[in-house]
C-alpha cells in the first residue's frame, strides 16, 4: 500500500516533542490550526506537509537535496499515514513562492494536506531507534510514544533507510511486542 509519511524533525529530540505533542493535540495540525503563527514554509499556515514514494524509483541517496523522503522521512520520527486522505502534489519550485497562489515545494515528492490529518487516519509509526543508546531523555520520550503506539494500535517501524521495505512487507518492529493488525 501506498502511505503518506509525515516527518516531524531530524534533531531527534525535538522530533520526539513534536511527535508526543502532535498525538496528545489529537492530529497533525497546519500552523492555522496548531498556533495561528506563520512560519514562512512552503505549504504555508494552512497545510501540512506530507510525503508520498514513487515505488516506480530506484532508492538514490545522491537525492538529498530534491526529495523529501531522503532529506527528511528516512531519520526522523514519522507518521505513516493511510493513503485516503485528500493529499494535493506540489509543484517543484526552487525559490520564493506564495503559498496561498498554489501548492509548491522544494521536494518532487511533496504532498499538501489542508487543516488537519487526524489520528484515525495514522496507521503506523517510524522511530530511530539505534538513538536510545546512551540516552536517557531520548529513551523515556521513545516509550511514552510506544505506549501511544499500543494504545492507537499502529505498528511500530525503525526509521532508516530500509523504512520503506518494511512498511511495504509489513514488517513491524517485534522487541516492543506489537503485532500487525489484522
Amino acid at each position: 500500500m501506498e502511505y503518506y509519511y509525515h516527518g516531524t524533525n531530524q534533531i531527534y529530540n525535538k522530533g520526539l516533542d513534536i511527535m508526543i505533542d502532535i498525538i496528545e493535540s489529537g492530529g497533525i495540525k497546519s500552523n492555522n490550526k496548531r498556533s495561528g503563527h506563520s512560519i514562512g514554509l512552503y505549504n504555508g499556515d494552512d497545510y501540512i506537509s506530507v510525503g508520498k514514494w514513487n515505488k516506480e524509483e530506484n532508492i538514490d541517496f545522491s537525492r538529498f537535496n530534491e526529495s523529501c523522503f531522503y532529506g527528511w522521512i528516512f531519520w526522523c520520527p514519522t507518521f505513516i499515514i493511510d493513503p485516503s486522505i485528500n493529499a494535493i502534489h506540489a509543484e517543484r519550485i526552487i525559490g520564493p513562492v506564495n503559498p496561498n497562489k498554489g501548492r509548491y515545494s522544494c521536494f518532487v515528492d511533496e504532498y499538501h494536506v489542508k487543516d488537519e490529518i487526524e489520528l484515525d487516519k495514522v496507521r503506523g509509526i517510524a522511530l530511530p531507534f539505534s538513538l536510545i543508546m546512551d540516552n536517557k531523555d531520548y529513551l523515556l520520550k521513545t516509550l511514552k510514544i510506544l505506549q501511544y503506539a499500543k494504545l492507537y494500535k499502529w505498528d511500530v517501524y525503525e526509521s532508516d533507510m530500509f523504512l520503506l521495505n518494511r512498511v511495504d512487507k509489513q514488517e513491524t518492529y517485534y522487541d516492543t511486542k506489537y503485532k500487525k493488525r489484522n
